[in-house]
């Protein structure tokens, strides 16, 4: 990516959601919109847009109470994108102890 990272961008209430959205296509490239208020953005550096929030990191949980259902799944998967995966015995020997070897190719 590049030093790029997914930005969440909340419109806010009452704005032009059709303007904001070209405002931030101007600074930074959108991935994924939820209409009317939430989009994520890959951006290079701060994202600032006039009508906007921008969160990096997190949401603030007073925020999130504030958001429909919808938005909230939208969030929450944007969360767990970020949180990476979890995969048991990744960088083991396949051989391991507690793990099982893979199974031998079929026979011809």
């Amino acid at each position: 990516m590049d030093g790029q990272r997914d930005v969440l961008i909340l419109i806010d209430r009452g704005a032009d959601a059709d303007r904001v959205l070209e405002s931030l296509r101007r600074v930074a490239r959108v991935t994924q919109v939820l209409p009317p208020r939430l989009a994520l953005v890959l951006a290079d550096g701060p994202v600032n847009v006039p009508g906007a929030a921008a969160y990096a990191d997190d949401v603030p949980d007073a925020v999130l109470d504030e958001l429909s259902p919808a938005e909230r799944a939208f969030v929450a998967a944007w969360r767990s994108r970020r949180a990476g995966k979890r995969r048991p015995g990744e960088g083991l020997p396949w051989d391991a102890p507690g793990h099982l070897p893979p199974d031998l190719p079929p026979h011809r």
